[in-house]
């Protein structure tokens, strides 16, 4: 693994568990093993490399969204939450978007265009499953569904890592999983 790849991966755990705030490039060029100054030939501040961890989950998010296109949505529905509940690790970690939300206001512009385009390409999918799968039947009702399955998860994600406990995330998509067999069966 080349340096960069080391920092971007090292930046995006620190983040995670850490938030933002957490930790600081020093951080992160002693987890590399090299000097403050060597991180500087990659990285300006600690800004441009959250974004890069940002932009770098966005990536990783395309290409898992891109392999599903055409898995049936109750498939790609349990890809999305395979993302939250075991890449991302409940209870240990938080979604990359979580860890800059606490510092929404002093975040700079390039780490908030990052992390919206993360939040907005989740919901586009989770969108595209609700139309799919029946969840809803207006492009406004895939929408909503989207949004809450956003607020549910990431509500559930908090909480789990507040508690240092996946249980929260498990019981919400238990309970989502019941709600949406009875959608469909009823459909």
């Amino acid at each position: 693994m080349d340096t960069k790849t080391q920092i971007l991966s090292i930046a995006s755990d620190l983040l995670q568990r850490q938030t933002v705030n957490g930790f600081s490039l020093q951080d992160v060029a002693d987890r590399v093993g090299i000097r403050k100054a060597s991180l500087f030939h990659h990285y300006r501040n600690k800004e441009a490399l959250v974004a890069d961890v940002l932009e770098n989950s966005l990536n990783g998010f395309r290409t898992r969204v891109e392999s599903m296109h055409n898995q049936p949505a109750q498939r790609q529905l349990d890809a999305f939450l395979d993302i939250y509940q075991r890449r991302i690790g409940a209870g240990s970690r938080l979604c990359s978007v979580s860890g800059v939300t606490g510092d929404w206001d002093h975040l700079g512009e390039e780490p908030r265009y990052w992390a919206l385009e993360l939040l907005y390409e989740q919901t586009a999918w989770l969108k595209r499953i609700a139309e799919l799968a029946g969840f809803a039947h207006s492009p406004a009702e895939a929408e909503a569904w989207a949004e809450q399955i956003m607020v549910r998860i990431q509500g559930a994600m908090l909480l789990s890592r507040v508690q240092s406990s996946p249980l929260p995330l498990e019981r919400t998509i238990a309970l989502m999983r019941t709600e949406w067999a009875r959608t469909t069966s009823a459909s």
